[in-house]
């Protein structure tokens, strides 16, 4: 699961809450505490601020009014909620703590003490609190929505047909330079370095006479991506120079040309392979992980790229 990074956050946070659930369910069995864990938003919500509708309550807990209803009636059904008739209002049903529900409380209200302190307890343990990240993220996905940006996203994306890796092909000494300053402007401000222009403008010299490689990927005839592999002695290389055209980010280019170059460096005895990049390009980042990088301190103190931040290996 965390390999598939963001991906697999509603996956996580579901996993993560069905074994909570299953946890409280075994603690109130053990308490004999009959009560549905999955009740508990609506059961406290009615507890502390008194009677009131199915549209209110989904309005408070930020849950749809079919979701509500449907926890309302299986509620009802065990007698844990009464429904009466608003007293200022005869059109509207008000939603409130059975009497089974108050005996129930002085009993339950211990085992919720000890749970949240042993939550409270889990999440002081944490490098980051993780219920003001929540908040932070629900804020964020509040304010900038979530579906409408990725299909408004996925509008302008054209997508790449079938994707070949090849190798070096003098040919298309220019697609790999160009790829790579499209890359340094729309990132960096265009920022070049000595080794930049030495690696763009003489590709045979820097990586190819030296044992490295180059691969290209092309797609319907058109190169849409490249990758480099320098040689550093025998068992040590550099995975550097990857671009991809901003047309097929995010359809796997990069991973087929990261793959292309691992199998090379295998097949050459390699030990370990390191690359350099920065933590601003997240899902770069994000990929050179799930290939097994890890980020370790910069042997040399730090890069010799000024847009370098982060210095990542990967052990063969």
């Amino acid at each position: 699961m965390q390999s598939f990074g963001s991906l697999s956050l509603g996956s996580r946070l579901r996993r993560l809450s069905d074994r909570l659930v299953a946890d409280v369910v075994e603690i109130y069995q053990a308490q004999g505490v009959e009560l549905n864990p999955t009740f508990f938003p609506l059961f406290n919500l009615l507890y502390r601020q008194g009677a009131m509708s199915v549209t209110e309550a989904a309005e408070l807990l930020g849950v749809s009014h079919p979701a509500i209803s449907k926890i309302a009636r299986k509620m009802l059904s065990e007698q844990w909620l009464s429904k009466t008739t608003d007293p200022t209002d005869e059109r509207r049903q008000l939603l409130a703590l059975s009497e089974r529900s108050h005996q129930l409380l002085e009993r339950i209200k211990p085992i919720w003490q000890q749970i949240q302190s042993h939550l409270d307890q889990l999440m002081a343990q944490q490098r980051h609190p993780l219920l003001a990240a929540l908040d932070e993220f629900e804020l964020k996905v509040e304010q900038q929505g979530f579906k409408v940006p990725v299909l408004a996203a996925l509008a302008d994306v054209q997508p790449c047909g079938e994707v070949e890796i090849i190798g070096w092909d003098s040919r298309l000494r220019d697609h790999f330079r160009d790829l790579n300053l499209d890359w340094l402007e729309r990132y960096f401000n265009g920022e070049l370095t000595e080794q930049d222009q030495q690696a763009l403008y003489n590709p045979e010299g820097y990586y190819l006479a030296r044992g490295g490689y180059i691969w290209f990927a092309r797609s319907e005839g058109r190169i849409v991506g490249c990758c480099a592999l320098a040689r550093h002695g025998e068992q040590r290389f550099e995975i550097s120079k990857m671009g991809v055209d901003d047309g097929c980010q995010g359809q796997g280019v990069g991973r087929r040309l990261m793959l292309a170059a691992l199998a090379k460096a295998r097949e050459l005895g390699a030990r370990e392979v390191y690359l350099e990049s920065a933590t601003k390009l997240e899902r770069a980042i994000n990929l050179y992980r799930n290939l097994g990088f890890r980020a370790v301190p910069h042997p040399d103190g730090q890069s010799i790229y000024p847009r370098s931040d982060i210095y990542m290996t990967l052990t063969l």
